[in-house]
């Protein structure tokens, strides 16, 4: 297995070198090769051979204090508007309900207005498009020229005291 990127953790203001070692101490026990790095300010990116689900769970049933939120990255793509809509459409192809699409820019330039509206369309006859109550969020976390997709439950990423019931 090659490590990949498996996890986008944000944190709390100047706490991502302190979040950083609580995240390894979450993961070397089962990957020793476990890496974590800072590439833009309180926004963690963790590198694992453990498939993203397995990371999550090891992160989230106890959470860091310093954390904010947790995605398990289901895919990572270059920051390009046809490789994210590909990308997207990949990623929903066998799902449906009702969704609510996330676009983040955590480092770089992009606009996220047009990608969230050109995925929308893609997907409009599969999915009700809603931004309240969704049974599905895809979550893409534009990092610089590369971006992660998530495709969360409701709340999911969310690090609390909730996290652990």
């Amino acid at each position: 297995m090659s490590r990949e990127l498996r996890l986008v953790v944000t944190t709390a203001p100047n706490k991502g070198n302190k979040c950083r070692l609580e995240l390894l101490n979450r993961l070397i026990p089962d990957d020793p090769e476990a890496r974590v790095e800072e590439r833009v300010r309180n926004v963690l990116l963790v590198f694992s051979d453990l498939p993203s689900l397995v990371c999550y769970g090891r992160v989230i049933s106890a959470p860091p204090a310093c954390a904010r939120k947790v995605y398990p990255v289901f895919l990572s793509v270059n920051t390009d508007y046809k490789e994210l809509i590909i990308a997207s459409t990949q990623l929903l192809h066998n799902k449906e309900g009702s969704i609510y699409i996330e676009c983040i820019v955590r480092s770089g330039t992009f606009d996220c207005r047009a990608i969230q509206m050109a995925i929308g369309g893609m997907i409009r006859d599969r999915f009700k498009i809603d931004s309240k109550n969704f049974d599905l969020k895809l979550s893409i976390n534009v990092i610089g020229n590369v971006s992660t997709l998530s495709l969360l439950k409701p709340g999911q990423e969310k690090v609390s005291v909730h996290s652990l019931s």
